[in-house]
C-alpha cells in the first residue's frame, strides 16, 4: 500500500489537507487529521501483527512501517490495545455480510463459505496469533471477545432467527432462544456448535489457516441441520 506522504507532511506540520473527499477530520488538538493515515496504519499493524505476532508489535513499528511519525498514531489511538482493537474489527468486518437465502442449509453454507473464505488466509493467521496471546492478557481477551467473536454470534443469531420465523427448525422463535423445551437447542450452544466448525480447525490444528480451506462445507452442513432440528 502506497502512503500518502504529501497529506502526511500536511499533518505533520499541522496545516490543512485538501483531498477531495471528507477524509480530513479535525482532531481535539485543533490539528486536521487526514483519515487516510488511518487506513495506512491499520494495514501496517495487521501485517506487522501476521509477520511478528502480538508480542513483538510496538506502536513505533507500525509507525515506521507505515511512514509516519508515533505523534500522528496517538492522536488516533491512545495506546497498543486500541490500535489492536480497531484492527481486529476492520478484519473481520466482513463476518457481518449476511446471507439471506431464504432456508436453513442454503444460509449455513452461505454462512460457513463467508467464514471459511476470511478465515483461510491472513485474517486466520492474525486471529490464531491473537488467541494466543490472549490467554495471557486479559485486555486483548476482552478485544477478542467484543470486537471479533460478539459481531460474529449477532451474525449466526440473525441466522437462527430466520430460520426459526420460516418453521425450518420444527419448534417456535422462542425456544430457539430458551432451555425450556428439550426439543430445541439454546441460541448460545447453537451459536458455539456453528462457530465451532471454522474455530476449532483455526485454533487447533497444526497448519491453522490451511485447514480451514480444506474443511468440507456440505458434511458440516448436514450435521448442523440435523442438530438444530433435534
Amino acid at each position: 500500500m502506497s502512503i500518502p506522504t504529501s497529506a502526511s507532511a500536511a499533518e505533520e506540520a499541522g496545516t490543512t489537507v485538501k483531498t477531495g473527499t471528507d477524509d480530513v477530520v479535525e482532531t481535539p488538538s485543533g490539528r486536521p487529521r487526514d483519515a487516510r493515515l488511518d487506513a495506512v496504519l491499520l494495514e501496517a499493524t495487521v501485517r506487522l501483527l501476521e509477520e511478528k505476532g502480538y508480542a513483538a508489535l510496538t506502536t513505533a513499528a507500525v509507525a515506521q512501517r507505515a511512514g509516519v511519525s508515533t505523534a500522528s498514531l496517538y492522536r488516533r489511538w491512545a495506546s497498543k490495545e486500541e490500535l489492536i482493537a480497531t484492527a481486529a474489527s476492520m478484519l473481520i468486518s466482513d463476518f457481518a455480510v449476511d446471507h439471506n437465502t431464504g432456508s436453513l442449509e442454503g444460509d449455513l453454507t452461505a454462512l460457513l463459505e463467508t467464514k471459511i473464505e476470511i478465515l483461510r488466509g491472513r485474517t486466520g493467521s492474525v486471529l490464531r496469533s491473537l488467541a494466543g496471546r490472549a490467554t495471557h492478557d486479559t485486555e486483548l481477551a476482552r478485544i477478542i471477545n467484543h470486537d471479533v467473536y460478539d459481531l460474529a454470534r449477532g451474525h449466526v443469531s440473525a441466522l437462527l432467527d430466520r430460520a426459526a420465523a420460516r418453521g425450518d427448525l420444527g419448534h417456535s422463535r422462542d425456544s430457539v432462544h430458551s432451555m425450556d423445551s428439550v426439543h430445541s437447542m439454546d441460541s448460545g450452544v447453537a451459536t458455539d456448535l456453528i462457530l465451532g466448525m471454522v474455530i476449532v480447525p483455526l485454533f487447533l490444528s497444526s497448519d491453522g489457516p490451511d485447514a480451514v480451506g480444506h474443511i468440507n462445507v456440505a458434511e458440516r452442513v448436514a450435521v448442523l441441520s440435523r442438530a438444530l432440528r433435534a
